[in-house]
């Protein structure tokens, strides 16, 4: 049987705190697109998309992903 995750909006609205959501191009787990959804319940949330990686860009391209999030956090 497969479980069918809870409806995660609700909980995503109660975050306050800046976002940044790191989203590997290639992602085959959870594609690229479902960061539209999060950035609608996401109060405060930026995306970045770092082009030729998959599902743990941090792991992946560790100096890409540093690269985003210093970025972000200078914003």
């Amino acid at each position: 049987r497969q479980l069918v995750p809870a409806d995660p909006v609700p909980l995503l609205q109660r975050i306050r705190a800046p976002t940044l959501l790191l989203w590997g191009s290639e992602d085959r787990m959870i594609p690229p697109a479902h960061a539209r959804d999060y950035l609608r319940a996401l109060p405060d949330a930026r995306a970045v998309q770092l082009p030729g990686l998959g599902h743990v860009p941090q792991e992946e391209d560790a100096a890409a992903s540093l690269a985003a999030v210093l970025a972000f956090l200078g914003r």
